[in-house]
């Protein structure tokens, strides 16, 4: 919360048919002070059941390039959030590795109640733009809709965070060409410059780009990507998750296919401390599980989105290029 607002006044009496009035003139003055200040202010109350854990977490994206969370634990199946905003803005309420909820923050008195069997649906009361970020989350689902609405609303930052929910189904060309329709000075906000940097990020994932390198969890311990890889042979990793058995059918093959000539790194998002929000996930722009990237011996990129039913194919392909000796 930021500093209370302290109020002056001068003491200088208004008389009018030989009574004092200055009583009503700090009265009339004090009204309109008041409601500027209360224009920020905003509570999320919210219900949980206990299964969903005891403590959750509010990221606010109220800058441009900046965000701060707050903590709370749930008490009587219940929490409470109270802050301010310059203006409505984006939110992440978060569960531990129970997942996350999007909502959007405004200043007034917002409920949520949380459903557990799916966060994206917990209803949502008190705020007007979350009944239309939800309403445009689901009718936005093919490109058409989703370029007509930026277009119709291209100085929201709403449209800015629609789009960057829905940018990882798009190709990149075609987001590209959805986020130039944005105002980039009404629509600028947090997640305006998280599609740009996405954007960037994508380009850096094509193939013959050097891997990017990132934090992941291996046998308890926090590391390097860049520390598993072994130059001198083609690597493949392959991203999945305990629960997943679709995932642990490829782990399978992928280790068949692999045999002793190609380094495997599997990253179990099951042990990830942040769950499907770890760094591996945005960093390498992972859209499902499983999920398999083949590098070459040089550490590059030689193909993403490796189907199981063609690893044999893409690893002959990438240790045929090996380094020089």
């Amino acid at each position: 919360m930021g500093d209370a607002v302290s109020l002056t006044r001068g003491t200088t009496q208004i008389k009018r048919g030989g009574r004092h009035i200055l009583p009503l003139l700090f009265l009339l003055a004090w009204l309109p002070s008041c409601t500027a200040v209360g224009q920020g202010v905003f509570t999320l109350s919210g219900k949980c059941p206990p299964r969903v854990g005891k403590r959750v977490t509010l990221t606010v994206y109220d800058g441009d390039t900046t965000k701060h969370t707050l903590t709370r634990r749930v008490k009587n199946g219940s929490f409470t959030f109270n802050g301010e905003i310059a203006a409505p803005c984006a939110a992440q309420l978060s569960f531990g590795g129970h997942g996350s909820l999007y909502i959007f923050l405004e200043a007034t008195e917002m409920t949520v109640e949380i459903n557990p069997d799916n966060l994206e649906h917990s209803p949502v009361s008190g705020s007007r733009t979350n009944s239309r970020y939800r309403y445009a989350m689901e009718n936005t689902a093919d490109n058409r809709s989703l370029a007509d609405f930026v277009a119709a609303n291209r100085q929201s930052s709403l449209a800015s965070f629609v789009l960057f929910r829905q940018m990882r189904n798009l190709e990149p060309y075609t987001l590209q060409k959805i986020y130039a329709q944005l105002d980039s000075t009404a629509a600028k906000c947090y997640h305006y410059h998280a599609i740009g940097r996405y954007l960037s990020d994508v380009a850096a994932l094509t193939a013959g780009q050097p891997l990017p390198d990132f934090t992941i969890t291996n046998r308890g311990k926090s590391c390097k990507m860049s520390e598993l890889l072994r130059r001198d042979t083609a690597t493949l990793i392959l991203v999945g998750a305990a629960w997943c058995d679709i995932c642990q059918r490829a782990l399978y093959q992928a280790r068949e296919a692999c045999g002793d000539t190609v380094t495997l790194v599997y990253i179990d998002l099951a042990r990830e401390p942040q769950g499907w929000d770890a760094p591996c996930v945005e960093r390498l722009d992972i859209p499902h599980l499983p999920y398999i990237i083949l590098l070459d011996p040089h550490g590059n990129i030689a193909a993403r989105d490796v189907r199981t039913w063609e690893l044999a194919r893409h690893i002959q392909a990438a240790t045929a290029n090996r380094p020089p000796k």
